[in-house]
């Protein structure tokens, strides 16, 4: 992990963030024209999104890769929650039902 050494660097925007989350957003936003952050704290992405960042959560990229076939979404998506990761019903049956769709043509 890439951290940015002194809290002083960090943007403005990101004063009521944690350190991690307010790292992640300044060196995505100094990186912003290439850079695609993955952060899945809600008020870290509304900050993101708010700067103008492109921003996936790691439930979307699992997707992505179950519905390309790079992986086992039901495996990563069970070892995930063993990990403390927490994730609506809701929101884990739409993942599951759009990798079982597969991507569109």
């Amino acid at each position: 992990m890439v951290m940015v050494p002194d809290p002083e660097c960090f943007l403005e925007e990101t004063a009521a963030l944690g350190a991690g989350e307010s790292s992640a957003i300044t060196l995505a936003w100094h990186a912003r024209e290439t850079s695609h952050l993955v952060i899945d704290e809600r008020r870290g992405r509304v900050v993101a999104k708010a700067l103008g960042l492109r921003v996936s959560g790691l439930l979307a990229i699992l997707v992505e890769a179950g519905m390309a076939g790079e992986i086992d979404f039901e495996d990563s998506l069970s070892r995930l929650q063993l990990t403390g990761f927490r994730l609506s019903q809701a929101l884990m049956d739409d993942a599951r039902a759009a990798v079982e769709r597969g991507p569109d043509t």
